[in-house]
């Protein structure tokens, strides 16, 4: 009996010793964030592959480490690995999709992030892209006035699609909404040689200063006084000299 009493007494002496320890221990509390860059919720994406595939990117942070990160669609799913910036492609389906990123921790504790686009299964159409700069001469003064006008280098269905614009008192210009990287590029002001360049831009928002040089001065006419008018003139004086020599 004494030795029963003796062991319940020694196993409640451990239970006592043990209790207030797992009473003070705190549940570890777990974080994470998933955050998606491209595509945009509800954009519209691009591809000219078939089966179509669009690519995903974003960041995913868990305080107790990342297991994976799970990109799926409805025809696939892949996996972008454990790293806090991720990029991979995911097959998906033409027409309305959703896309689901899943972040998974290192105790198995998950966050999703849904995104529906609509897929299109052809080339990207080029971007509108934006220009601002300064038309200067050859001195580097503003020169006001002059026209500015961009037209897309695209054989386009409907036409070039010019954009046109007037410098300001400083020279300054914006051209805005212009189709297409590639730009056929026109400036003109009286007085200045008109400017002509091809610009294949890198970017959607640029700039751009352009250069006039001022016309020579042999090349300026008198206003209503044409070159063509000029070569009449002279052959009407010549033929009158002509007939003066036969009278006399």
């Amino acid at each position: 009996m004494k030795r029963n009493l003796w062991m319940i007494l020694c196993i409640l002496v451990l239970i006592s010793a043990i209790a207030p320890a797992a009473a003070g221990e705190e549940p570890v509390e777990t974080s994470t964030f998933l955050s998606v860059t491209s595509p945009k919720q509800y954009e519209m994406v691009w591809s000219d592959l078939v089966p179509p595939e669009v690519t995903v990117v974003g960041r995913a942070e868990a305080s107790n480490g990342i297991r994976d990160v799970v990109v799926e669609s409805s025809v696939g799913k892949v996996s972008c690995g454990n790293a806090t910036n991720f990029s991979c492609t995911v097959p998906v389906a033409e027409g309305n999709e959703t896309i689901t990123v899943t972040l998974i921790d290192s105790l198995g504790k998950t966050s999703e992030a849904a995104l529906h686009v609509y897929v299109n299964v052809d080339i990207p159409p080029p971007p509108w892209i934006s220009v601002i700069g300064t038309v200067r001469d050859a001195d580097g003064r503003p020169v006001p006035g002059a026209t500015v006008r961009f037209e897309s280098a695209l054989p386009l269905a409907w036409g070039p699609h010019p954009v046109t614009t007037g410098t300001a008192d400083d020279g300054g210009y914006l051209i805005a909404n212009a189709f297409g990287y590639g730009q056929n590029i026109s400036v003109e002001k009286e007085g200045y040689l008109p400017l002509h360049r091809e610009v294949v831009f890198e970017n959607t928002t640029n700039r751009l200063d352009l250069e006039l040089e001022p016309e020579p001065p042999q090349a300026r006419i008198a206003p209503g006084f044409s070159a063509g008018m000029g070569i009449l003139a002279l052959a009407g004086g010549l033929l009158a000299a002509h007939g003066a020599r036969r009278e006399r």
